[in-house]
């Protein structure tokens, strides 16, 4: 296993700080043992600029169970771009990969969107899934939109941004670079109405889907 960088750890203490303030004191001296600095400093993790088709909306999600409150999960989609008009097409030299950087695993579809049973770790040695993106006489192309203005991120972005490009960034070295940058775009999604009492996966505001489970805070 590829040993954790520093960005990493920073990232996780960070996440850790915002979940339990009471431990605040114990990870800053953890984070200064490495030579971390403050881990306060960071502001908030903005969500991508683009993102997947909202095609649930919160009135929708309410009726379902679910919070009407929207977070945006990031997938990063490497040999893609986006055209002029807002279409996903292949770039680079290679195939198609995609990864959700909360979830910790690839994807094997983005329309709709799916992520694979298997973690990052597991994709290094159990193989990456390539992706086709949709488009043609058949197949309409997948487009993106702005992400929604108040789409929450969650607060393990950071972390979770972090062992994502890394992944992508060694499967570019064993793949001798054919890989463009990855392109980053938000995954919407509701989380469960814990108003209400309820817990359970989030819903897929792009096919209305419920999803793995993932704690969203």
């Amino acid at each position: 296993m590829t040993a954790v960088t520093p960005d990493e750890i920073l990232a996780l203490l960070r996440e850790q700080r915002q979940r339990f303030p009471g431990d605040a004191d114990a990870l800053d001296r953890v984070g200064a043992l490495f030579g971390l600095p403050a881990l306060d400093a960071a502001p908030q993790s903005p969500a991508p600029e683009l993102s997947l088709p909202v095609r649930i909306q919160a009135a929708k999600a309410s009726a379902l169970g679910w919070s009407t409150e929207l977070f945006a999960l990031t997938v990063l989609i490497g040999n893609a771009a986006v055209s002029d008009e807002g279409e996903l097409l292949h770039r680079g030299r290679g195939p198609v990969v995609a990864v959700c950087a909360e979830y910790g695993r690839p994807l094997v579809a983005l329309e709709p969107p799916a992520v694979a049973g298997i973690t990052l770790d597991r994709a290094r040695t159990d193989g990456v899934p390539t992706l086709r993106l949709p488009g043609g006489f058949l197949r309409p192309s997948l487009r993106v939109e702005p992400t929604a203005q108040g789409a929450r991120t969650a607060a393990s972005r950071a972390f979770s941004l972090a062992r994502a490009t890394r992944f992508l960034d060694d499967l570019s070295e064993a793949w001798k670079r054919r890989m463009t940058p990855a392109l980053e775009v938000a995954w919407p999604v509701y989380r469960a109405d814990r108003l209400s009492g309820a817990s359970g996966p989030p819903l897929d505001a792009v096919s209305g889907l419920p999803m793995p489970e993932l704690e969203l805070r």
